[in-house]
């Protein structure tokens, strides 16, 4: 069930209308049935992966639990035994506690594996093994995958490992744990959302608040016109140009690696949107998945400001743990003994950042390209991390002003220009392939294609172009002021009814009119429910 159709604007109108009808006891109920009814719309076969993750998440958390407690009563019942026993009550828990873990993580993140990855690692590797052993043939694989297979595997995960570290007491009820995983405006992309910060809300019950209502219907607007109106259309720019690298080279595809970025960010932000504005018509708030990461001022600050729950759970899950374990430990002071104080202490931190990324850019995809990507921005963000002191000391004996506007914006278009250059390759699949849009990109200077009126021959005649560029001139303007602090549905609420009405009127009609429709076109997809 697409969010973009009309049988989802019906369902939601049907379940918010049971919601604040029926007794607020029963709310987080209609909450459940209507999640698994709307998980059930994309395959009921494929529902078994999130019922299997549901169920053995939820006892292996009760396990965890009653770990947690027991060590509790043991320490509490020998308040007189030695520093030394209490360190090894300790590890005798833990080690009990990380098998249950590390049985999940195979587990859950194996799935995933052979669900996502087996049929693009064997696809790849039949190549070379036929070339060495003559006559070999890799099993083809191909596997349906499941709904947000991804978003809810992070988030139990986040679940069982918050468990272990004894944040929280576990789920006793397994329908309101399965509501936790499956609640339905965030399954199809995210955000991410731990436990302790977003169960009580679905289970507490709410009262019907026109405010927060009008609130989370102008959120989802707003949504629709980042995706109907400006990412469905880049993409069929981006499309065109990508798929013919040979025909669209130079500048087409310079101009067109920065376009898909916006198009990433209009897509995936335009349905967190959506799934926000959803959540807070219930009264469920949902963390923030984006902070406008076009405004940032390094590659470092991007990723904070970008998919912000995942690099979140990354930072929290991976390489907090990796920086702190008796092997990186060690590491440090090695690299302090040979390398000085300042660099040795940070280049542990720089193998678990470079590490960090490698994996983030590999869950978009098992192709060379993320790999690569996640290589280059890894060892980008390190070397800045690295080398800090020595720009701040080239900049102040160059009397450089890093305070003033024009210094800001150069560092806001570098930054832009450095993630884009992987993006020139984002449709590479192979090493060939990168190669071949390298060439494409820098063999052929082209400046004419901005006067000769080529981008209206790129899927966009002129006027759907045009309306493109000023849609995207409307979410620029919106974007500096909520950069500035501004909240616009506050501002927008102080205003009069006749100005409000007409802002709403234009974002419907906008969608309505400007939006991508038709046979042949799936303005229903979503990126981020590929991954």
């Amino acid at each position: 069930m697409s969010f973009i159709s009309t049988v989802f604007v019906g369902f939601l109108l049907i379940t918010a209308s049971v919601y604040f009808l029926v007794p607020a006891r029963w709310q987080w109920i209609v909450l459940l049935s209507a999640s698994y009814v709307f998980y059930f719309a994309a395959g009921i076969e494929l529902a078994i992966f999130l019922l299997f993750t549901t169920i053995i998440v939820f006892v292996a958390g009760r396990m965890l639990g009653k770990l947690n407690q027991e060590y509790r009563v043991r320490l509490k019942s020998g308040r007189d035994i030695g520093k030394e026993e209490k360190k090894q009550l300790k590890e005798f828990f833990s080690k009990r506690k990380k098998r249950i873990v590390i049985v999940m993580l195979l587990i859950n993140f194996g799935i995933l594996f052979v669900l996502k990855y087996l049929p693009v690692f064997a696809d790849s590797m039949g190549a070379p093994l036929s070339s060495v052993w003559p006559g070999f043939e890799m099993p083809i694989f191909h596997f349906l995958l499941p709904l947000g297979i991804s978003f809810y595997t992070f988030q139990a995960m986040g679940y069982i490992i918050d468990l272990y570290r004894d944040k929280f007491q576990p789920e006793n009820n397994l329908a309101k744990f399965a509501l936790f995983l499956s609640f339905f405006p965030q399954i199809i992309q995210g955000p991410i959302s731990r436990y302790d910060e977003l169960a009580m809300q679905l289970y507490a019950p709410h009262q019907f608040d026109y405010k927060r209502v009008k609130f989370g219907l102008e959120l989802m607007l707003w949504g629709y016109f980042k995706k109907m109106v400006i990412a469905d259309h880049l993409a069929i720019l981006t499309g065109t140009v990508f798929g013919n690298p040979e025909q669209y080279q130079g500048l087409y595809l310079i101009v067109t690696a920065m376009l898909s970025w916006i198009e990433l960010y209009v897509d995936f932000s335009g349905g967190i949107d959506i799934t926000r504005g959803v959540a807070e018509i219930f009264g469920i708030v949902l963390p923030e998945n984006f902070n406008r990461p076009f405004f940032a001022r390094s590659l470092s600050e991007f990723w904070r400001r970008w998919h912000i729950t995942l690099n979140n759970w990354w930072r929290d899950y991976i390489f907090y743990p990796l920086t702190l374990s008796k092997a990186f430990v060690s590491l440090g002071k090695k690299c302090r003994r040979y390398f000085g104080n300042d660099a040795g202490k940070k280049i542990p931190a720089m193998i678990a950042l470079l590490v960090v990324r490698v994996i983030n850019s590999v869950w978009h995809g098992a192709y060379i390209i993320y790999f690569v990507g996640g290589l280059y921005h890894g060892i980008l963000i390190a070397l800045s991390f690295l080398l800090e002191p020595q720009f701040e000391r080239l900049t102040k004996r160059l009397k450089v002003n890093t305070q003033c506007l024009s210094f800001q914006m150069f560092r806001i278009i570098r930054t832009f220009i450095l993630i884009c250059i992987p993006r020139l390759f984002y449709a590479a699949q192979t090493w060939s392939d990168m190669v071949l849009y390298i060439r494409a990109a820098f063999g052929r200077f082209n400046p004419w294609i901005f006067f000769d009126e080529s981008w209206y021959k790129l899927g966009l005649d002129r006027k759907t172009f045009q309306i493109v560029m000023v849609s995207m001139l409307v979410l620029l303007v919106v974007s500096v002021f909520q950069e500035k602090g501004y909240c616009i549905r506050e501002k927008l609420e102080e205003q009069n009814v006749l100005f409000r009405w007409m802002v709403y009127l234009s974002g419907v009609l906008a969608v309505f009119f400007f939006g991508v429709y038709g046979l042949g076109y799936d303005a229903s997809g979503f990126q981020y429910m590929q991954f």
